[in-house]
């Protein structure tokens, strides 16, 4: 088990930090600076939005699964009072958070000001608190499901972003406790995540995910059928697809991830944390390159934060 959580949290953290470098870039942008489709944690494209980070370094994308992993850890259960304390905290800080959707940020400065949040963001960025969750709660995906969506609420009441939280949620719990073989299973595994959804438009982008792996479409095919946005069902579903592409090997999902660009930029920093997070998950810490362990700079904090995270989840 612990490889799993490890493997989850590195993945994610590897994903952020390898498709930051050309998020919202073209591929002849990526080329011409690359030389070819990156690979490694190298230093940001110029253009990207995280231009300013150092190889190997984390976006905010990744600093909200932290910081919730973080909370349970000290709480030692999922208080949600805390986390939005620091969310509070880490608002006030005053640091560059980098690139994150504007409505998350306003939701915690109407939760300072003792408002309700009358904000509907619809970014991937309110539901990946859902990966924390699925790893807390990976023998329950009932209570991951709703637990999910209630921490999503704190910065986004959109029901679409509420449906992919739990998916994301259940999907993390499965993967961790390798109940499908998804090589023959992967169909199986769609049609329980769709069990926790309610929105036709959800349904409708997992059904999309399915029929392009039976119909064993290309990576470039599918991203223009499903979207490679910040909306949050073109991150959730083309990592999604990615992940389920070749699920048994992590360095080929998360590079595809990275590089899910197309021809006019993507998310693709979201969408390679995601689709890392499912490889980790679902393949465990090593199966991870060494490579990339060497070169994520927070490689040995976000370890031992995984196993004090192991520590208090419920027997």
């Amino acid at each position: 088990m612990e490889e799993k959580i490890i493997g989850t949290l590195l993945g994610a953290a590897i994903g952020d930090s390898l498709g930051m470098m050309v998020e919202e870039l073209p591929v002849d942008e990526v080329i011409e600076f690359y030389g070819e489709p990156v690979k490694d944690l190298l230093i940001p494209h110029p253009y990207s939005p995280s231009y300013f980070l150092r190889p190997g370094e984390n976006t905010s994308e990744f600093e909200i699964i932290k910081l919730m992993v973080e909370s349970i850890v000290e709480r030692k259960f999922i208080d949600s009072k805390y986390i939005i304390e620091k969310y509070i905290q880490w608002l006030e800080k005053g640091q560059i958070h980098t690139y994150i959707d504007p409505t998350f940020l306003l939701a915690i400065e109407f939760i300072i000001e003792g408002t309700e949040t009358p904000l509907k963001g619809s970014t991937i960025d309110h539901s990946l608190v859902a990966i924390p969750v699925g790893m807390y709660y990976y023998k329950d995906p009932y209570q991951a499901s709703e637990v999910a969506k209630t921490l999503t609420m704190i910065t986004s009441r959109n029901e679409i972003v509420l449906d992919v939280s739990s998916a994301l949620a259940v999907a993390i719990g499965e993967l961790i406790q390798s109940r499908f073989y998804l090589e023959d299973e992967y169909e199986y595994f769609i049609k329980l995540l769709e069990k926790f959804v309610h929105k036709s438009e959800t349904k409708k982008s997992l059904h999309k995910v399915l029929d392009l792996l039976k119909k064993e479409a290309d990576y470039e095919i599918a991203i223009n059928e499903l979207g490679n946005g910040s909306y949050c069902l073109e991150s959730f579903s083309q990592a999604l697809f990615i992940f389920l592409k070749t699920p048994s090997y992590v360095e080929t999902t998360i590079i595809k991830a990275a590089n899910s660009y197309g021809y006019y930029g993507g998310d693709t920093d979201s969408i390679a944390l995601i689709a890392g997070a499912f490889a980790g998950a679902y393949n465990g810490e090593e199966q991870i390159p060494e490579r990339w362990k060497n070169q994520l700079m927070d490689y040995n904090y976000i370890v031992e934060l995984a196993r004090k995270f192991l520590e208090v989840i419920p027997i």
